[in-house]
């Protein structure tokens, strides 16, 4: 149980990552080619192209939220073995 929800918590931290990562380079590319509307060309072109790319985005954390959780390599998803005391 403690794995699924750690599992689903990592697929929240990874999308919005994800989210914040795509946007803010589309945001600052968007602003070095408008310096003089440096601020609200990054805002609508970050905005834009997570709005656009949203469906991949979710793709890809599922999968990345999923596979590390499996494979017990992100942190709090490791299988643990018993150790038995003599």
């Amino acid at each position: 149980m403690k794995r699924i929800i750690f599992g689903i918590m990592w697929f929240v931290v990874i999308y919005f990552a994800l989210c914040v990562l795509i946007g803010g380079i589309a945001g600052g590319i968007a602003g070095a080619n408008d310096p003089v509307n440096a601020s609200q060309a990054g805002a609508i072109a970050g905005a834009t192209l997570v709005a656009r790319y949203r469906a991949y985005i979710l793709g890809l954390a599922i999968v990345a939220s999923a596979a590390g959780t499996l494979a017990g390599f992100l942190p709090g998803t490791g299988v643990h073995k018993k150790k038995n005391i003599d």
